[in-house]
């Protein structure tokens, strides 16, 4: 099995970066990310060199522009058996709250030691994610058609992320990886850690996405982000009405009038700019 080792970082999505690896469709394969916090010891200096840092890219082949690139994540674990947990002044929803302060957590198992009396069961996801963009680079940080930053507390073991692909091999990059993540990052900061994060890569023409999809085991979510939560909450809703369409025979009324009774909104990230908000649908009403 082919592993991408941590010290393959590049900081954009962009076409220009060689592939770390060439993987096939179906193989399964693991991507290793970065310890990004260890030297952020105050709350005035925020460590971009380290924060910008990402792994990859990957190259699937057979992978060709108009296609989408179904990634599954298989699992995620602690590299390092330990992470971070981040109150920053002035980021996050509670920021007139908190001085800066960094908890070291270790993970043990399947849970997190939060403290002496307390410890929290692991549930990982993948919030950095993405293929390279059509043209031009995009940081770190961005998100967009091309994935980036999702911000998703979903995109765990079990859960695929559909993107549209835009350039040959579709050149995917991980990181920002968290052991757990409370929905909203009140600090912005989940349990950050470095990881182990196996993958498997499908490649299929009939899906025809335009934005970035993701499916649990049992819903389709639609991701949208905004400079508040009522933009990123009408771009999560368009993007599942235009998916609506594009799956059914509804016409935009109708798939308007379903998604107001089938669809759920939820809090993703909203720790900073944009905010990041999610609507789910049960799978079966689109046939995903």
């Amino acid at each position: 099995m082919q592993t991408v080792g941590n010290d393959q970082v590049i900081r954009s999505f962009d076409a220009s970066h060689p592939p770390a690896a060439r993987v096939e469709p179906g193989e399964v394969f693991v991507m290793e990310t970065n310890d990004r916090f260890q030297d952020w010891k105050e709350g005035g200096e925020w460590p971009l060199d380290q924060l910008s840092l990402m792994t990859g890219p990957v190259y699937v082949e057979g992978a060709t522009p108009g296609q989408t690139l179904a990634v599954e994540v298989l699992d995620i674990q602690s590299r390092l058996g330990f992470g971070y947990v981040l109150a920053i002044p002035g980021f996050g929803l509670l920021e007139d709250r908190v001085e800066f302060r960094k908890r070291i957590v270790p993970i043990e198992g399947q849970r997190i030691r939060y403290s002496d009396t307390l410890s929290l069961p692991v549930e990982p996801n993948v919030s950095r994610i993405g293929v390279a963009p059509a043209e031009g680079a995009q940081p770190s940080n961005a998100c967009g058609a091309f994935g980036g930053q999702l911000s998703n507390g979903d995109l765990g073991p079990g859960a695929t992320l559909l993107l549209p692909i835009f350039v040959e091999g579709g050149l995917l990059s991980i990181e920002d990886v968290h052991a757990r993540m409370g929905d909203g990052e009140a600090t912005a900061s989940a349990v950050e850690i470095a990881a182990r994060v196996t993958l498997r890569c499908q490649v299929t023409a009939s899906l025809g996405l335009r934005q970035p999809v993701v499916l649990t085991r049992e819903e389709v979510q639609t991701l949208g982000n905004g400079v508040n939560a009522e933009a990123a909450a009408r771009q999560a809703l368009d993007a599942m009405a235009q998916l609506l369409v594009d799956r059914t025979d509804a016409d935009p009324t109708e798939a308007a009038m379903l998604a107001s009774v089938a669809a759920d909104l939820r809090i993703s990230e909203m720790a900073g700019s944009p905010c990041h908000l999610r609507a789910a649908m049960k799978r079966e009403i689109l046939g995903l």
